[in-house]
C-alpha cells in the first residue's frame, strides 16, 4: 500500500487509517493515551497484591514481621509511593501549564500579527478555514498567515 503523507499541522504526528488517508494524532491525544495505559496498568495492581509486594521487600530488607520496624518500612514505602505519586502529578500538571502558555503566547502572536496585516491584500482575509482561531472578545477571526480585514 503506497501512502503519501503530507505535514497537515505544526506538531502532529501523521499515521496512516485502515483507507490509506493521513489523519494526524495531536500530542493531547498521545497523552491521554499514555494516561489511560498507565492507569489500567497501575489498575493491575490491587492494594491487597501491592501490601504483599511491600512485605515482601521489608522481608528481604532484613525485617521480620510483625515488629515496629517491619511496620516502618511499610509505612516508608507507602510515603515513599506517595511522595512519587505527587511528584508524577505536579510534573504534569506544570507541564499541561507551561503547553497551555505557549499556545495563548502563539496565539496572541498571531492576533497581532492579523492586526498589523489589515489591509495589506498579499494575504488573505482570515476566516474559518485559517490556522489560528476566533478571538471571542472581538468577534474576529485571527491566524499566521491571514490579515484581520
Amino acid at each position: 500500500m503506497n501512502t503519501t503523507f503530507t505535514t497537515r499541522c505544526v506538531g502532529e504526528t501523521l499515521v496512516a487509517d485502515r483507507t490509506g488517508n493521513a489523519r494526524g494524532v495531536s500530542t493531547l491525544a498521545k497523552l491521554g493515551l499514555a494516561a489511560a495505559c498507565a492507569l489500567g496498568l497501575a489498575a493491575c495492581v490491587t492494594p491487597q497484591e501491592r501490601h504483599a509486594r511491600d512485605g515482601g521487600q521489608c522481608y528481604e530488607f532484613g525485617f521480620e514481621p510483625g515488629t515496629d520496624a517491619f511496620a516502618q518500612c511499610m509505612m516508608d514505602l507507602h510515603q515513599q509511593r506517595a511522595l512519587t505519586q505527587a511528584n508524577r502529578d505536579l510534573y504534569w500538571q506544570s507541564h499541561f501549564a507551561e503547553q497551555t502558555r505557549r499556545r495563548e503566547a502563539q496565539q496572541d502572536l498571531d492576533k497581532q500579527m492579523s492586526l498589523q496585516r489589515s489591509g495589506d491584500t498579499r494575504f488573505p482575509v482570515c476566516g474559518a478555514a485559517s490556522d489560528g482561531g476566533m478571538d471571542r472578545r472581538t468577534m474576529t477571526w485571527f491566524g499566521p498567515n491571514c490579515r484581520a480585514r
